[in-house]
């Protein structure tokens, strides 16, 4: 027994020592400055699920605050502040009209994580979802969109994310940013879902979604296997069904040639989240699409609505601004902080989501995607 004891206590003391070191690895990097602002008006939780594989990337590669420290998730953002869930109290932190100029001279950099904001029906716990809900907050407003366009005349970082046109932005805003992005968005959005048949707020179809496209239809869901659920900002749906519609149902994001040049350049994965599908606009370079494997049936569904099986997931808006626009909720993911200051990080969220598309997606993708152009920018402008 004592042997036992022994070996393990060797085994435990020995993993404490690579830990140590590999956090010593990281915390000898040279730490970069980046005065950040980032958005957030989707927080429904405690952990802030929504930008927090951000900020593990912003403390990874040590990147911080203009104070000298690492960023942290819970506090380093604007937005919607859950303060006591159980309580029902939140705060809201946001710029005024007048600080706009101020904020743009001030901040390096900006990243609208996500604008569709908070509604009754999930803060304050209602039994049932309906897509008509009331807001508590949530949107992009005037000075959102004025604070990106002041920094983008000043040439600073502008990165903008899915979802920022749909309601409740109203139509003139909308409009505005589109033009700030150099993209057209269609009206539509969809996701990826592994099983139709079940009820789901997080992966499934939601029960108001079910009983929209019945209405629509006047046929049953279809609840057999999985496919890509579409809805317009006018309030249709339709579902892609896997055979019927899709060849594989599974949303594939593809690096474009713009990117494939980058060193450590993202790769073709899966991706599991909410999208836009947009339109790039003249002038604008297209890093990456999503492309939907369609059947010949499902291509002339979607050309029914106008759409294609292939269209932008991430697109430069101007060649000469540092302006960006990200089709798809990448930055909702829910890695662990712990690992994001420990050099080789990305190994240990393997380890930790062996079974998480949306880990492979991160490490893959979004991981180099914004890093390389965080690295770009800082080194041609600061």
């Amino acid at each position: 027994m004592k042997k036992i004891a022994f070996y393990l206590l060797s085994v435990i003391a020995f993993i404490l020592l690579i830990i140590i070191g590999l956090h010593l690895a990281w915390y000898f990097q040279k730490p970069k400055t980046l005065n950040l602002y980032i958005l957030d008006k989707t927080v429904t939780q405690a952990d802030r699920i929504e930008h927090k594989s951000l900020v593990w990337l912003l403390n990874h590669f040590r990147i911080v605050g203009p104070d000298g420290k690492s960023y942290n998730h819970k506090t380093d953002y604007w937005g919607f502040f859950p303060i006591d869930l159980n309580q029902q109290l939140f705060d809201i932190k946001s710029i005024r009209l007048n600080e706009v100029d101020a904020y743009a001279a001030v901040y390096d950099a900006a990243y609208y994580a996500d604008c569709y904001g908070v509604y009754s029906y999930e803060w304050y716990k209602t039994k049932t979802k309906t897509p008509n809900s009331s807001k508590v907050y949530g949107g992009l407003n005037q000075n959102d969109y004025l604070l990106l366009k002041r920094m983008k005349e000043l040439d600073k970082l502008i990165i903008g994310e899915y979802n920022m046109f749909s309601s409740p932005t109203n139509a003139l805003i909308r409009t505005k940013t589109e033009e700030l992005f150099n993209v057209t968005w269609t009206g539509w959005a969809g996701k990826y879902c592994s099983n139709l048949g079940v009820i789901n707020y997080g992966k499934g179809p939601a029960e108001w979604m079910i009983k929209l496209y019945e209405k629509q239809h006047h046929r049953p869901w279809p609840s057999k296997g999985s496919g890509i659920i579409l809805i317009s900002n006018d309030g249709l749906i339709d579902v892609l069904e896997e055979e019927t519609h899709l060849q594989d149902p599974k949303v594939k994001i593809v690096p474009e040639t713009a990117i494939l040049q980058w060193s450590n350049n993202p790769k073709d994965t899966e991706f599991y989240g909410w999208f836009d599908i947009i339109i790039e606009g003249n002038g604008s370079e297209v890093y990456a699409s999503f492309k939907l494997e369609t059947t010949p049936e499902g291509e002339e569904k979607l050309k029914s609505y106008g759409l294609k099986n292939q269209f932008p997931a991430v697109v430069k808006g101007h060649s000469d601004k540092f302006c960006y626009y990200f089709a798809g909720d990448f930055a909702e993911n829910n890695v662990s902080m712990a690992t994001s200051k420990l050099k080789g990080g990305k190994t240990f969220n393997k380890l930790l989501h062996l079974n998480s598309h949306k880990i492979k997606f991160f490490n893959d993708f979004y991981l180099p995607l914004l890093k390389n152009i965080i690295s770009h920018y800082t080194e041609n402008q600061m």
